[in-house]
This record gives C-alpha cells, sequence and structure tokens, in this order.
C-alpha cells in the first residue's frame, strides 16, 4: 500500500507560506459563521507552531458499504415517544443523557454552550439544568407508566380475542385435521413445492413419527418411524428453528439425511413453548436457490400447525372439563334437594338452616324431624375434608344418620353407630364434625352430644350462653368415638343455633352471632335472617353450615 506523499504534502506547504493575519481576515470576510467564530479561530491559529494537517483519502477498496436500512424504510414516521421527547429538548434546550443506564435522569445541552463566559448568551437554554433534569426525571416516570398501560393493553386485547375464540366454541377433532392438512397445502403452495408432511417426537424424543402430509403416496402414514439420532436436518431445524437445504441431488444429500427424495427441502421445527415437538418437512422434486422468504413461510406454517395441534388438545381437555364441570352440578343439585325446608317442626318450634360453601359442592348438611317417640331432633355435619371427597363422607354419615334415627336409642349410641359407619365404610380417612340434639317440645328439656369443631348456643333477648364446651376430635378418628354429651334447657322465646368451623375461620366469632340473635329476638325478622345479613360483610373463604331452632 502506498500514498503520494507529494500531493498531499503540497497543501500543507502552501498553507504554511500564507499571511496567518490575511487567512484571519479571510475567515471574518465569510459572513456571520465567519464573524461568531473568529476570534477564538485567530488566536489559536497565531500561536507559534500552529498548522494544518491534511489526513490522506481513504481508497475506494477500503470503504464500508452499508446497506439500506429497512427499519429506516419502514417507519420513517418518529413514534410518540420520540416526539416528545424532540419537544422537551426544543422547549427546554436541554436532552436525555441516553448513554448512561439506570435510574438516575441526566440532561445535556441540545447546543454547544461557552462554558467560561461569564454572562449566559442567546444561545444558552431557557431553563436551568438542575430544573430541566427534575422536569426530565418527572417525564421519564410518566412515559414508563405510559409504556407499561400499552403493554397491559396490549395483553388485554390478546385475551379478549382468546375470549372470542371460546366463545365460538373449540372445533372437533375432525375439523382439526382438516385444518392442518389445509396448512400444509397452503404452506406447499405459496413456495412452489410439491409435497410436505409433519413428523412428531415421541414421548422419548428418539424418534420422529409421520402423522400427517400432503403430495406423498398414502403407504407413507404406515411407514416406520425415523431416528432422530443423526437426522442433520432435523436436529439443525431443532436448534435454529429452519433449514434451507437447495440440492438434494448433490454429493452431500446424503448427509442431511431427508425423509423423502427430492431436489431441495425446508425443515422447520414445531415447538409448543420452549419444547421442540417436531419438524415440518417441505418438499421440491428440483433443485432451486432458497431465500429468506421461504424460511419465513416455513416458520409461520410450523406456527400455525402448532396452534391447531394445540386446539385439538385444548378441545379435548374442555369436553373433559365441561363434563367434569356437569357431573359437580349434578352433584350440587342433589345436594340442594336432599336439604330441608324450613318449617315450623312442632306447635310452638320453627326451624331453619342454611350452607354458604366457597366451592360449587357442600361438604356439610343439617336435618331436623320429629322421632317416633315424639320428641324434636337436629343435626348439623361438616366433613374435614372440603374436596368432593368431603362432600362423599357428609353422605355416608347423613344417611346412617337417618338409619339409626328410626328406632328408640341413646344420643351416645347414635354418635359410635355414625363413628362406626364411617369407620367401616371406607380405607381411607373420613373424618366428619356433627352435632346431634334432641328435645322434648312440651318441656324444652333435651340433650345434645358434639363432636369435631362445630359450636352452639342459646340466646334470647336478654343474651345468650354457649351450648357445648371446647371441641373434640372428629368422628372416625378412631374406632371408639370421642364426642360432648350435655343437657340443656330451652325456653320461651330462646332460640338455639348450632354452626360449622368455616364462621370461626371467616372471623365471624360467638359474640357476633349472640348479639344477632339477640336483636332477632326483639323483632319481627327470622334469627338466621338476621345472621346471614351480618356474615355478607366477611368474605367466604370456608363453608358455612348453621341451623336454628327457636322456641315462640
Amino acid at each position: 500500500m502506498s500514498f503520494d506523499s507529494k500531493r498531499t504534502a503540497a497543501p500543507v506547504r502552501q498553507r504554511r507560506s500564507g499571511s496567518r493575519k490575511q487567512l484571519g481576515k479571510d475567515c471574518l470576510g465569510r459572513g456571520s459563521f465567519g464573524q461568531s467564530v473568529a476570534t477564538g479561530f485567530i488566536q489559536a491559529f497565531l500561536k507559534p507552531g500552529f498548522f494544518f494537517v491534511t489526513t490522506p483519502p481513504v481508497p475506494n477498496y477500503l470503504r464500508v458499504h452499508r446497506g439500506d436500512d429497512r427499519s429506516l424504510a419502514r417507519s420513517s414516521q418518529p413514534s410518540s415517544k420520540e416526539q416528545f421527547w424532540n419537544a422537551f429538548s426544543a422547549a427546554t434546550g436541554w436532552r436525555i443523557d441516553d448513554q448512561h443506564g439506570g435510574d438516575q435522569i441526566d440532561v445535556l445541552p441540545t447546543v454547544d454552550l461557552d462554558l467560561m463566559g461569564d454572562q449566559p448568551g442567546p444561545s444558552h437554554p431557557p431553563v436551568v439544568r438542575a430544573n430541566a433534569a427534575e422536569l426530565a426525571k418527572l417525564a421519564s416516570s410518566m412515559v414508563a407508566e405510559i409504556d407499561q398501560l400499552q403493554s397491559v393493553i396490549r395483553r388485554q386485547e390478546v385475551e379478549l380475542a382468546a375470549h372470542a375464540t371460546a366463545a365460538i366454541g373449540f372445533q372437533p377433532s375432525q375439523r382439526g385435521a382438516q385444518a392442518v392438512q389445509e396448512t400444509l397445502q397452503l404452506a406447499v403452495e405459496s413456495i412452489g413445492f410439491d409435497a410436505a408432511a409433519i413428523y412428531m417426537l415421541d414421548d422419548q424424543t428418539q424418534y420422529l413419527n409421520l402423522r400427517a402430509m400432503t403430495g406423498l403416496p398414502a403407504d407413507r402414514l404406515r411407514a416406520q418411524p425415523r431416528s432422530l439420532r443423526g437426522s442433520r436436518a432435523d436436529l439443525e431445524a431443532l436448534v435454529q428453528d429452519v433449514v434451507l437445504i437447495d440440492d438434494l441431488t448433490g454429493p452431500a444429500a446424503a448427509t442431511w439425511c431427508a425423509p423423502e427424495p427430492a431436489g431441495a427441502a425446508v425443515c422447520a421445527a414445531l415447538y409448543k413453548g420452549d419444547l421442540p415437538i417436531g419438524t415440518l418437512w417441505l418438499f421440491r422434486d428440483k433443485p432451486i436457490p432458497l431465500g429468506e422468504s421461504v424460511a419465513s413461510v416455513a416458520k409461520m406454517a410450523a406456527a400455525q400447525i402448532t396452534l391447531h395441534l394445540s386446539e385439538a388438545v385444548s378441545a379435548r381437555h374442555e369436553t373433559s372439563r365441561r363434563q367434569a364441570l356437569e357431573a359437580v352440578r349434578d352433584v350440587a343439585a342433589w345436594q340442594f334437594t336432599s336439604l330441608p325446608v324450613g318449617i315450623q317442626l312442632a306447635e310452638g318450634w320453627s326451624v331453619d338452616g342454611m350452607i354458604e360453601s366457597h366451592n360449587d359442592w357442600a361438604v356439610g348438611w343439617h336435618a331436623w324431624d320429629v322421632l317416633p317417640d315424639g320428641s324434636l331432633m337436629i343435626a348439623l355435619a361438616q366433613a374435614e375434608d372440603c374436596t368432593a371427597s368431603g362432600a362423599m363422607v357428609a353422605a355416608i354419615a347423613r344417611a346412617a344418620l337417618t338409619a339409626h334415627c328410626g328406632y328408640r336409642h341413646s344420643l351416645p349410641q347414635l354418635m359410635q353407630r355414625t363413628n362406626d359407619t364411617l369407620w367401616q365404610t371406607n380405607t381411607a380417612e373420613q373424618l366428619l364434625g356433627m352435632l346431634y340434639a334432641r328435645l322434648d317440645p312440651d318441656t324444652g328439656e333435651g340433650e345434645v352430644v358434639s363432636a369435631g369443631q362445630l359450636g352452639g348456643l342459646v340466646a334470647s333477648k336478654y343474651g345468650y350462653r354457649p351450648l357445648i364446651g371446647s371441641g373434640t376430635t372428629p368422628l372416625a378418628s378412631a374406632m371408639d368415638a370421642e364426642f360432648f354429651h350435655s343437657t340443656f334447657h330451652l325456653g320461651s322465646g330462646e332460640t338455639l343455633l348450632a354452626y360449622g368451623p368455616g364462621l370461626a375461620a371467616d372471623g365471624i366469632g360467638q359474640d357476633l352471632l349472640g348479639c344477632c340473635l339477640k336483636k332477632a329476638a326483639g323483632g319481627s325478622d327470622s334469627p338466621l335472617a338476621v345472621v346471614r345479613r351480618e356474615m355478607a360483610a366477611f368474605p367466604t373463604r370456608n363453608e358455612r353450615g348453621l341451623v336454628a331452632l327457636t322456641r315462640e
């Protein structure tokens, strides 16, 4: 590499031989620009030893060629954010220093300032730097918040589109298979190819099975799976998304391990999220140069096929979910119809009950009846298991209670026999809390037994008192039942209230229940209605069961 030293050195000698003062005068005479910079330029120029250095021109073969910027060609219009910061710079005379990241916002002047000058010139920004930095910090926070809100809006728009698709309903598997075939056909036609095939990985990710195709013989579906080991094109596609093979007839064609004889081929990976599930092959009979447009079509086809396959799986899951939901609704409807309706159980005695559950089903129940000997009985039960298994445990316990109430019994005997039923009917735990009370309607004298964490109280317009003591272990905890047994008296105008453990778990204590019953005793509303209005202020996070027996 050589340079023409004579040509480049001559201007240096010529400028050095000229008069420095004359050159400064020439600069002063070159319009407004020369007048604005003449003083500093002449002072630097008049220093001894000052001379110009001319850089040698760069040869053409050393220049870097830059192609057209497609992003600039696509979006010549600046975004609203860029327009805002441009307006900020024009209004304040300061711009954001975006060369340093972090939360600290710094500003730089939009023009070169004479920092050594005593008086601000006309080029100084109209806003001082501290105020501009504070304004820029607030504006940056607002811009970040707007970006976050736009991201939320975009996500919500996608969710609305998904809901709109779900409202139409999932397509059956036959329609999904047809959609995959149509996607393969469109991909083949759009790039002028002849055939296409989908190969799915097995559970061990060792073999590729042909699952769908177009343009190939029908017997290909009965072919043996291909091994992923050694399949160069499939492995490279799983790494870099798509592989373009221009010529499959040359000496290097065997290294690609193409599944079908062809002149050219494209292999694209199928992904479910970040998990590879297979490959898509597009075949052409003759070799042809392949470009980025073919790769883009292959990627789009692979994404569309993955979407169709996911939709087919979602359709099966949605069908199963709907069937399970219908079964749960049937169970809930059966539970609702099996609960007794509030009535006047005997002359001067009214009873009512309620259950609120956070699930679609209930794991508790309440019951009341007039026994063969003329006494009145009420019962409240709730399983410890809050799942659907607890609902079945509660159903077993209710069947046992109904059966044992048909003959003469004592309260401890009924609790023990119910415990035996739960203990013997299943090898798994069937824990249940239950309160059972029986009383004479003529005298108001009664007995009560309780197992588990259920509670009870007796209230009137004068106050309230607890019905049972502290909780015990639930039924079916052991072969011999453990329960609380006591007697009570229910006078005129008093109400017996039994409630499940869910009320205390939701923050509804005995004092609130007692005040509600006291308030109901002095009014015309039923005790349970007053209690329910007060409970509405507490979120239902646990199942709430109550039964109230009132003596008028």
